[in-house]
């Protein structure tokens, strides 16, 4: 019982804490919203069939107060440790199957800011 309540406790005080990639993007001419959720969908069972310990999860944003510029949108994508975050980038740019999902990604979207965060709880 007490390791049961331990592991919530810790898995509630980490739910806001590791690593979060937010990239930056526009929709390319042609491109729908649901193309980029149906390719990210691609992307999020690859990378945690790749990655050791998996975890990783990503959301698609789009602003509704700010710029409503139409087919911008963000990524957050969001990993237990630095580790797993260099382990995706391996993956998808050494394995045939992540190099192809990428591509499409590039073919729905044009994402020409990327930044790294740490997530610290306060």
């Amino acid at each position: 019982m007490t390791l049961v309540a331990t592991v919530g406790i810790w898995s509630i005080s980490n739910a806001d804490s590791g690593y979060h990639a937010v990239n930056s993007c526009i929709l390319i001419d042609g491109k729908t919203i649901d193309d980029v959720r149906i390719v990210n969908s691609k992307w999020v069972e690859f990378v945690n069939e790749n990655v050791e310990g998996g975890d990783i999860t990503s959301h698609i944003i789009t602003s509704v107060v700010g710029d409503m510029t139409p087919g911008k949108f963000q990524f957050v994508d969001s990993f237990p440790t630095l580790e797993s975050w260099a382990a995706y980038l391996k993956a998808i740019e050494s394995i045939a199957e992540g190099i192809a999902i990428d591509a499409e990604v590039r073919e729905a979207a044009d994402c020409t800011e990327s930044q790294l965060y740490k997530a610290e709880e306060s």
